[in-house]
């Protein structure tokens, strides 16, 4: 489907000052306007910024009374139950600060629940059990916010809760000792969207400042930009947007992860094949999925283990265990794929409706997330699969497009749910299964009837000739990063480009040669849909990068988006 290019619009005056006053190019000051700059002391910032630009973590409401609670406990030597989710974001918060206590000399075991014998979230069977085993202090990580029923029992028991989270908190909240959560309304923390490794990280630095107060350390203090590699690694995994206080948690994590000091990063790096430097690419989709599949496969202590050992050799044994979870994931994920393509392929009716809902006793669903988000960047509309259990109840997992609001969707259809959540771009469900049919063509007139109608979008940043892009520019580009969710790549067009030649590889591929004026570019169109042959000259939607090859550094484009 061609894309809507969508050129931001320019602002010509605050381009002139910011550019002048921060000695850079219009393009790149447009490039922040366009990332929601507003004057050039936002712009000095966002280049500029360093741990000291961090806000105070005492900006976050229930920070003190969390601190106290902990300090008690490590004092009196109580015992202490990291709770921590089991996706990328809560195995590093959870490593964090158990490794952080541990340090400390602090009782503190670690917890992570079972993502398909206990589900998401706090699991009350696994509160009763740490309780007896002698735990007087849960910190959860990355879950709890929701976890109303599952406090109240720990407290019964005896403990106490400390809740760290950073979803959208529902009417009713825990009665916990302190909930922190950026998200809570009366909350004055600015970071409103850091993800829980963030969260934790804040009451680590909190919790240093209290004990340094009170004269704790005497042998000196840990330093906590040694756990930013966490903090920048769960950040990016769990698609935070990488402006503001993320973009510090980023941009100083990545520093730290061209020579880890952490162990098991190392082991991680090894296992990813990724030597020196390390980009958001290599979080999001190399390390990120290793660290993902233990908590889709089996169970994600085996990845926190990982990242608590100092064992080298340990260390490497669970980061090639984790690299064989993640090949079996993609090869499960590859299986259900084909089969997902083979029903809607085969039914007509699937391609011509506004929607897709399908359905397997043979599919893991642990994997059906991410394959329903594959359906949609094929298919472009919102995509719900469902695996059929044993019990006959279905568990499934939807994705949608821009602009396409799959909660509200699915809102219609709660009658036909055992439990359902989510937000607009991604939801799960549970549903017995002599249901589904009738969800399907629910399903599909809620989503028939919102009103929406999918045009994908590309939002360009401005227009650029060939002859504006150097070496120079694309070094000044590079300034904003690290890229991402918030903060994408530089998107530019450029008008009446001559093809000069063209070939397909891989079949599916375009390599080119394009000229523009005096000026020729070697560019490369990955995935080019479809398209196996240009004419002679067209507009160009590009990404300007630098191409590093035996020893040489060339300018190239990767193709975006073609017109003519």
């Amino acid at each position: 489907m061609k894309k809507n290019w969508t050129i931001k619009k320019e602002n010509p005056k605050l381009r002139e000052r910011i550019s002048k006053n921060l000695g850079i190019s219009p393009l790149t000051a447009q490039l922040l306007i366009n990332r929601g700059i507003g004057n050039e002391a936002e712009a000095n910032l966002f280049l500029n910024s360093t741990l000291f630009d961090l806000p105070s973590p005492y900006l976050m409401k229930g920070m003190d009374k969390a601190v106290e609670r902990i300090k008690r406990a490590i004092e009196k030597k109580e015992k202490i139950a990291i709770y921590g989710d089991y996706d990328v974001d809560g195995v590093t918060s959870t490593a964090l600060f158990y490794t952080f206590l541990k340090g400390l000399g602090a009782d503190v075991i670690f917890y992570n629940p079972d993502r398909m014998k206990e589900g998401y979230g706090v699991n009350i069977e696994a509160v009763k059990r740490l309780a007896e085993g002698g735990v007087t202090l849960f910190i959860s990580g990355d879950c709890g916010i929701t976890a109303v029923k599952e406090v109240e029992e720990a407290k019964r028991l005896g403990a106490d809760f400390i809740v760290t989270d950073h979803h959208k908190p529902p009417e009713e909240l825990p009665d916990a000792v302190s909930i922190l959560n950026p998200q809570l309304s009366d909350c004055k923390y600015p970071g409103k969207t850091i993800a829980g490794v963030g969260v934790m990280f804040n009451l680590a630095v909190a919790l240093r400042r209290a004990l340094r107060e009170d004269g704790f350390f005497s042998n000196g203090e840990p330093n906590l930009a040694d756990y930013l590699d966490l903090v920048a690694l769960g950040t990016v995994a769990d698609c935070a947007p990488l402006m503001d206080v993320n973009r510090i948690f980023v941009k100083e994590g990545i520093k730290r992860m061209e020579n880890p000091k952490r162990t098991g990063l190392l082991a991680l790096k090894e296992a990813s094949s990724i030597t020196g430097a390390v980009n958001t690419f290599d979080l999001g989709f190399k390390l990120g999925p290793r660290i993902n599949a233990s908590g889709r496969m089996s169970t994600a202590g085996k990845a926190v283990e990982l990242f608590i050992t100092d064992d080298i050799r340990s260390a490497r044994d669970i980061a090639k265990a984790l690299s064989r979870e993640n090949s079996e994931r993609q090869n499960i994920e590859g299986g259900i794929l084909d089969e997902a393509v083979r029903q809607i392929e085969s039914e007509p009716g699937i391609l011509d409706a506004k929607s897709i809902v399908l359905a397997s006793p043979d599919w893991h669903p642990g994997i059906i997330g991410i394959v329903a988000s594959r359906i949609v960047e094929r298919y472009e509309k919102p995509a719900i699969l469902i695996a059929i259990g044993g019990n006959g109840i279905g568990k499934g997992s939807g994705r949608s497009v821009e602009g396409i609001n799959i909660y509200s969707a699915l809102s219609e259809c709660r009658e036909l749910f055992e439990q359902f959540g989510g937000h607009e771009q991604a939801a799960g469900l549970s549903i017995k299964a002599e249901k589904i049919d009738e969800f399907r063509a629910m399903f599909e007139r809620a989503i028939s009837g919102s009103g929406h109608a999918y045009v994908p979008r590309l939002d360009i940043d401005g227009e650029a000739e060939f002859q504006e892009l150097t070496d120079a520019l694309l070094t000044e580009f590079g300034m904003l990063e690290p890229f991402g969710i918030g903060n994408p790549e530089p998107v530019l067009i450029a008008r009446s480009v001559e093809v000069l030649s063209q070939r397909i590889f891989k079949d599916k591929h375009l390599g080119l040669k394009l000229k523009q004026g005096t000026k020729s570019l070697d560019a490369i169109w990955f995935n080019a849909g479809g398209v196996t042959e240009l004419p002679d000259r067209i507009d160009l939607a590009f990404t300007p990068e630098f191409n590093k090859w035996n020893g040489k550094k060339d300018i190239r484009l990767r193709v975006l988006d073609g017109s003519w």
